[in-house]
């Protein structure tokens, strides 16, 4: 039995080098990935051991048996600190992964092995003579005798295990759920060896040279492998996420339940000026950040070497084990400060539009200018150069206050064409300028300079060399423009207010010859009406129709001169005043009554709608008249007729006059409206053009179009009035009336 048991154990041992061969070609695969360097030197100690163990069990020699046990106690010496470095490698403590650890590590089992390889040299290690073979239970195996060396070897051994096993079992336990059923797999693997060479030495088998240590290597790499393998994970290994966080520029804490700090990074210490973080309460090294991570609110906190605060974004994630049940949360601080300072400095320039708005002169603006540059861009000082076209000067408007003092009134303005100033205004292009050696007494010799337009140019000062980043340039350049624009607008409202006091100006002195015109034509023609009418005693009968005639002239002269004067209150009257709300169609029926009889044989149909009410004044008859006049008067048809209609659209109402005479040329119905077409093209009165002046104040809009029959032949000419529709209208309608 007891030889079925030994060749049992060699075949298992065998088969353990077998497994640890092919572990070791695995790892050699993937030796592009972490960890497995560390991985395939251990499968191939363990492989080696194994190999050795099987083939002493069988050897017949006691030479062979004794340098088969030197190899192996040289090789199994090997594998405590070949599992350690694995180890190391594995949970991303690479800072120890050093030569110098290393060797640390390797020095017990390099003096053993000096001292196995040396033993008939000294008594330290069991020499050739201390071997022979051993017959129990019916197997006879070759032993050597265990000696003072092996027995520090073994405590060395079981310390390093100690040390490999608790590193693991620690980053078991700290390990993200993702990375605990692999870790869990590695840690079972590693005391699979542990176990049976313990268990062999609390229970030994039947012969004491027989030990299945070497066999179960095998099944630890086969454990080792399925773990590592099976998930895939050494492609975002463990160790690998470790470092990454470790080296996190932004700080990030590991949160246990009651919010106390069980880990954190490098930046975390270093920010937070404490080495010593874990254990404590987070509200305690850092106040005031509970609240902001579970409000999702910015976390601010002021640095003490500098007078500056630091804005931090909260990131939150849940540590869920293998059940998913929360245990913690790991909180990253992303640095936001720059964001935060580019916020308010956006800010503070739409504020500072704000202020431009309402701005009214240069000299409010550049000191608005200055007294944002200060504010937003951190600098040291700030001014604001302004040009006078008249010398072609740059003077000096607006100072910060650091700069106080320093300009006279000589050196207030810039003539010189080679001042940094004047060059960057020349040029119109912003320019970063060292002048500490041509301006040594300057308080500031590094300068930032922005042109702002035809306006001048705005400078930043600072004592610092290199102390404008593009950041500064570009909000210095948007200061600029905004102040660009806030001088550009007062000197447009600058112009206006001269333009309308000269147009002010204008319309009184119009007002007045018109009066006066007015009031000399009106009494002239008071006066020939009255003569006219004295004569009529001393004149024959029939030449009376030429006193007629005068007196009619007087009366339409006198209302002309009352139209002129409608017409140059209603162009000068604001809207509200020049507009009313108008029945067209009441209008429309009442100038009919006096425009017909003069033209008895043109026939006139209406279609309109008699709620219809738009904006407009009195003198809507004068554009009425005009209008049918025209058509009427330039009707040269056989039967001549007029349609006369009006419509609602939308909220407009449409007043078109069709006429079937010889229509209008394209060229005329684009013109027909000109001012340069005369009275004797159109009607008489003022003419077509007067309608479009009218149409445009009252808010419409008036043209020309062809008048077409079912067949598309035109048959005249059609004038269509669209007005604004007044607030009130009434839904009655006249049907098809005819006058004639």
């Amino acid at each position: 039995m007891a030889a079925y048991i030994l060749w049992g154990v060699a075949v298992a041992s065998v088969l353990g080098g077998v497994i640890g061969t092919a572990m070791a070609g695995l790892a050699w695969r993937h030796r592009d990935r972490p960890a497995m360097s560390a991985f395939g030197w251990l499968m191939v100690v363990c492989a080696g051991w194994a190999f050795l163990a099987a083939a002493k069990m069988l050897s017949s020699d006691l030479e062979t048996v004794y340098l088969l046990e030197v190899l192996i106690r040289i090789t199994s010496s090997c594998i405590a600190p070949l599992l350690l470095v694995f180890v190391l490698a594995y949970t991303g403590a690479n800072e120890y992964c050093r030569p110098t650890v290393i060797g640390a590590v390797f020095l017990v089992p390099a003096i053993y092995a000096v001292l196995v390889v040396t033993a008939p040299e000294h008594t330290l290690a069991s020499g050739p003579e201390s071997a022979q073979f051993v017959t129990q239970h019916e197997a006879t195996i070759g032993v050597v005798a265990d000696d003072p060396a092996s027995t520090v070897e073994s405590i060395h051994t079981y310390a390093v295990l100690a040390l490999g096993l608790g590193l693991l079992f620690r980053f078991l336990l700290r390990s993200r759920a993702i990375y605990r059923r692999q870790t869990a797999i590695v840690a079972v693997g590693a005391m699979i060896p542990v176990v049976v060479d313990l268990g062999m030495k609390v229970v030994p088998l039947t012969h004491p040279s027989v030990d299945l240590t070497p066999a179960s290597l095998g099944v630890m790499g086969l454990v080792l492998g399925w773990g590592l393998f099976r998930y895939d994970i050494l492609d975002v290994a463990p160790m690998a996420s470790d470092i990454l966080v470790a080296e996190l520029p932004d700080p990030v804490f590991v949160l246990g339940e009651d919010g106390r700090i069980l880990d954190h990074n490098r930046a975390a210490a270093t920010f937070f000026e404490a080495e010593a973080l874990s254990g404590r309460q987070i509200d305690e090294v850092a106040p005031g950040l509970t609240g902001n991570v579970d409000g999702n609110a910015v976390y601010s906190r002021p640095e003490t070497d500098r007078d500056e605060i630091t804005y931090f974004d909260p990131r939150v994630t849940a540590i869920e084990d293998q059940h998913g049940i929360e245990r913690g949360r790991l909180v990253v601080l992303r640095d936001v400060t720059g964001q935060q300072r580019r916020q308010d400095r956006l800010e503070a320039l739409q504020a500072a539009t704000q202020h431009f708005i309402t701005a009214g002169s240069t000299e409010r603006i550049a000191e608005l200018t200055v007294t944002f540059a200060d504010r937003v861009l951190d600098q040291d000082a700030a001014a604001v150069y302004v040009h006078e076209p008249e010398t072609d000067t740059l003077r000096v408007t607006a100072v910060s206050d650091a700069l106080e003092g320093h300009y006279s009134e000589a050196t207030k303005v810039v003539d010189e064409p080679e001042h940094p100033v004047f060059e960057t205004y020349r040029d119109g292009e912003i320019a970063v300028k060292d002048i500490g050696d041509d301006y040594p007494d300057t308080p500031f010799p590094h300068l930032l300079l922005v042109p702002i337009g035809d306006y001048g140019v705005l400078l930043i000062g600072s004592t610092e060399r290199g102390a404008f980043v593009t950041e500064d340039e570009q909000f210095a350049t948007i200061l600029a423009r905004t102040t660009q624009v806030a001088l550009a607008q007062v000197e447009r409202e600058r112009e206006l207010r001269q333009s309308r006091q000269s147009v002010e100006r204008r319309n009184e002195q119009v007002e007045f010859f018109n009066g006066t015109l007015r009031h000399t034509l009106r009494n002239a023609l008071l006066v020939i009406e009255g003569r006219a009418n004295h004569l009529r005693n001393h004149v024959e009968e029939p030449r009376e129709r030429h006193l007629d005639r005068i007196v009619q002239w007087c009366e339409d002269l006198a209302e002309l001169s009352h139209d002129i004067d409608a017409i140059n209150d209603t162009v000068s009257a604001t809207e509200a005043r020049q507009l009313d709300e108008i029945a067209l169609a009441s209008v429309i029926r009442r100038r009919l009554d006096r425009l017909t009889p003069e033209f008895d044989d043109v026939e006139v149909e209406l279609d309109i709608e008699d709620d219809a009410t738009v904006r407009a004044n009195d003198l809507v008859e004068k554009v009425v008249d005009s209008i049918v006049s025209n058509a009427i008067a330039h009707n040269g048809g056989a039967d001549p007729r007029v349609e006369i209609t009006v419509r609602r659209i939308a909220n407009r109402v449409q007043f078109r006059v069709a006429d079937n005479g010889p229509g209008m040329g394209d060229e005329m119905k684009e013109t027909v409206f000109e001012r340069n077409v005369g009275t004797s093209q159109t009607s008489h009165g003022f003419g077509l053009y007067f309608v479009s002046v009218m149409m445009n104040l009252y808010g419409g809009t008036v043209w020309i179009e062809d008048n077409t029959d079912e067949n598309g032949d035109c048959m005249g000419a059609v004038a269509v009035l669209e007005f604004q529709q007044g607030e009130t209208q009434h839904t009655s309608r006249s049907a098809e009336n005819e006058v004639s």
